[in-house]
């Protein structure tokens, strides 16, 4: 068998179509073509539906797949064993939120433990096509219901309502939640949000923001420059609370949290890098942040 067909195969399906394979490997769309052909040609069976929205295995091709998949990869893990320092080298293709600046850091300490991997980062809040987009993981802050994919819950973050001290030499602190929302409120919202609901026990209540965007980190500015009041993520307003920039109010208030999902293809054996990569975000968050 083929070993050079055999993983332009598997690249191919875990790509989602020729043309992402083709940009993650740096291989012409014609030889991967061409070697799928040829490895389809040696087994007498057809392992791929083609269409222009990208591949499909067939049933044989499954078989194959899963059958083949985890013995290339450890051949190829204990040829670079051998030849070098580091066991993983390769792409690795990520979508994060904009200006998720918590997940900036993780990037970089994650080059640093494997620096053989080169990683694209796509920054947008849309829920991209992971086949479409070629896209290996997701960082979304909702979960994905298909078979498709996997959504993998990493951590959930809390939220507080901050404002600057200054605010309050033009208005009176709020001490309940509905004093809070008659105040200037700075909101992240997205081109379609139209209605803001707040739910205090069986009662809603409706406001409308004074400032909304869906960039956090303008929301934060905003806030610093004593505008309005927000509630934002922990992680993102530490320093300015630790300094006295900011201050929090109502922590006693319920406050909502923030699921944060690693989604990512549904293979039966995700890549080496993959598998690196979720491990190494799960036991990031464990050392640096308690955010569970």
């Amino acid at each position: 068998m083929d070993y050079n067909a055999t993983k332009a195969f598997i690249n191919v399906v875990q790509s989602g179509s020729f043309t992402n394979a083709s940009q993650k490997t740096d291989i012409p769309i014609s030889t991967l073509s061409r070697k799928v052909t040829e490895l389809e040609q040696q087994l007498g069976v057809q392992l791929l539906e083609r269409s222009k929205q990208g591949v499909k295995l067939t049933c044989k091709g499954q078989v194959f797949f899963e059958q083949t998949m985890l013995g290339i990869e450890l051949l190829e893990q204990a040829s670079k064993t051998v030849q070098s320092n580091h066991l993983l080298e390769g792409k690795l293709r990520l979508s994060i939120p904009p200006n998720f600046s918590l997940w900036w850091d993780l990037l970089i300490d994650f080059q640093k433990a494997y620096p053989d991997i080169r990683v694209f980062c796509h920054s947008s809040d849309r829920l991209v096509d992971l086949f479409e987009d070629g896209i290996d993981v997701a960082l979304r802050m909702q979960e994905i219901h298909t078979d498709k994919v996997v959504s993998k819950c990493i951590t959930t973050l809390k939220t507080v309502f901050v404002a600057s001290p200054d605010l309050f030499q033009r208005f009176d602190k709020p001490y309940t939640i509905n004093q809070l929302f008659k105040l200037p409120i700075a909101d992240w919202a997205n081109v379609n949000d139209r209605q803001f609901t707040w739910n205090e026990d069986k009662e809603k209540i409706r406001y409308e923001p004074y400032y909304s965007t869906n960039d956090i980190h303008a929301i934060l500015y905003y806030v610093r420059q004593s505008m309005g009041i927000a509630l934002l993520p922990e992680y993102l307003v530490n320093d300015d609370l630790q300094t006295g920039r900011l201050i929090q109010l109502l922590p006693d208030e319920p406050k909502p949290i923030i699921p944060l999902f690693l989604i990512y293809a549904h293979h039966r054996y995700p890549s080496a890098i993959i598998r690196a990569y979720l491990e190494f975000c799960e036991n990031w968050i464990m050392r640096h942040y308690q955010i569970h």
